[in-house]
């Protein structure tokens, strides 16, 4: 695909995305707060929590537009400032805070699983920060990295250095006088990383577990089929909004974050995690309101209204006629 070809499907498929995102999670939160039954708690605020932080990663995705590449042994965000009217610092602030909102996305459908799993029987953003600061520190720009991808920055994205910002790890860089050497910083970085996907991950699976086994066992211990079909939905809702993130997160970043360590070439799959990346905040709080009945039928209801309210006026039409 030619370059200004990519860059004006990413484009669309970024405004699109922000556009139904900021639709899909407004209409999430409305449903929350006003179709939710007591029974679910303050399981409510975790939910529209969530949709807010979709919200705020659909925005900043938006406005700053990155690409995602690799180059032999680096990874990398980079984002044009020149064309995105941004200055570099601002630009710097929102490649962290994309970091971020992985973390909080991730640990996010941890807590919800030891949510679900304890209301049965907040800390999503401390994951942010920490994603936040593991790029600050580990992943900073400096000279020898920005050499080492200026030419496939300018190959693949028709960029010059000068005019962007970027956050990248380079395990094997070249020195002043073209020699490889190790980074134990980047390394460092990625088993940073890596810790922090690990963490959430085993907790879904552990508190996933467990949660099912509660949820099939509701009946017996005394609670009432409406609880219990309740807590299904919300447990389907939440394997639905489970696979997104594997999918979209932990599978393709998982081959970005190694594959380069051993200089295997994975360019191929930069460009489809550009794009996925930029979709994911659109379609996360679908499950929740594809699962859940009052969502479900909420919705259902709003649509036979809007489709039946032109088919009254036309028959009033001809009866006045």
């Amino acid at each position: 695909m030619q370059i200004e070809t990519f860059a004006n499907v990413k484009t669309t498929i970024q405004i699109c995305s922000v556009i139904l995102s900021t639709f899909v999670n407004t209409v999430s939160i409305y449903l929350i707060i006003t179709k939710s039954p007591k029974i679910m708690g303050t399981y409510r605020h975790l939910m529209t929590y969530f949709c807010c932080c979709s919200l705020m990663f659909s925005f900043i995705d938006a406005v700053v537009q990155p690409n995602i590449q690799t180059y032999k042994s680096a990874f990398f965000m980079v984002v044009d400032v020149k064309n995105r009217h941004l200055t570099p610092w601002v630009a710097e602030l929102f490649i962290r805070l994309l970091c971020g909102c992985i973390g909080v996305t991730t640990y996010g459908m941890a807590i919800h699983f030891v949510y679900r799993f304890f209301a049965l029987e907040s800390i999503p953003l401390l994951g942010g920060v920490l994603w936040f600061l593991v790029t600050q520190f580990t992943f900073p720009m400096n000279k020898e990295t920005t050499e080492y991808i200026r030419s496939t920055v300018k190959e693949f994205f028709n960029l010059e250095m000068e005019n962007v910002v970027y956050g990248a790890a380079a395990f094997f860089p070249l020195d002043k006088n073209g020699r490889k050497f190790t980074s134990y910083l980047a390394f460092f970085g990625l088993s940073c990383y890596l810790t922090l996907l690990t963490i959430p991950f085993l907790t879904m699976l552990i508190c996933g577990l467990k949660s099912w086994k509660k949820v099939r066992n509701l009946l017996d211990h005394g609670e009432s089929e409406f609880a219990r079909n309740l807590q299904m939905q919300l447990y389907k809702a939440l394997i639905a909004q489970t696979v997104l993130p594997v999918v979209f997160f932990y599978i393709p970043f998982g081959f970005i974050f190694i594959l380069p360590i051993f200089e295997i070439n994975c360019q191929f799959i930069a460009a489809p995690i550009t794009l996925v990346f930029a979709m994911y905040s659109a379609i996360d709080a679908l499950p929740t309101l594809f699962f859940v009945d009052y969502y479900r039928k909420a919705i259902i209801g709003l649509r036979e209204v809007l489709v039946t309210v032109p088919i009254d006026f036309r028959c009033v039409e001809l009866v006045s006629m």
